[in-house]
């Protein structure tokens, strides 16, 4: 299945990279102490992502917002030390070459890829704007 949005697409697809959730050690190592919480909001927001497409775009809108936020949540880290050590976790996942590099390019296509779907399906439209800024003050 290919959703219709590109970006969406291509985070599923980058989600997708870091293998099932059943088969590789990444979910159940990553944010270990968190109880599994980012694998179950991931888990979550894949499920909302195909029931919205049958429900319509609104809602399909407001998953693909709510998902991006959660994955740029999620995929945060607090200092240096925890961002090397997430760029070697996901580069030793995908990748059995240049690993640091990988992992580096990875995660800055998710976290760009996430931004550009929490953007392009914010609730705030163009139009909106537009009207915002052509009524007098």
């Amino acid at each position: 299945m290919t959703h219709r949005s590109h970006d969406v697409d291509q985070l599923l697809r980058l989600l997708g990279m870091l293998g099932s959730p059943s088969e590789r050690d990444f979910w159940t190592d990553w944010r270990p102490n968190e109880h599994r919480y980012g694998y179950k909001k991931i888990a979550g927001g894949v499920q909302a992502l195909v029931r919205s497409e049958r429900e319509g775009s609104e809602e399909q809108r407001r998953w693909a917002h709510d998902f991006a936020d959660y994955v740029l949540l999620l995929f945060a880290t607090e200092s240096p030390a925890s961002e090397a050590k997430l760029v070697d976790m996901i580069g030793r996942t995908i990748t059995t070459g240049h690993t640091q590099t990988v992992g580096a390019l990875f995660l800055a296509d998710l976290r760009s890829t996430a931004w550009r779907v929490w953007r392009d399906n914010h609730s705030i439209k163009a139009d909106t704007t537009i009207e915002w800024w052509n009524t007098p003050l």
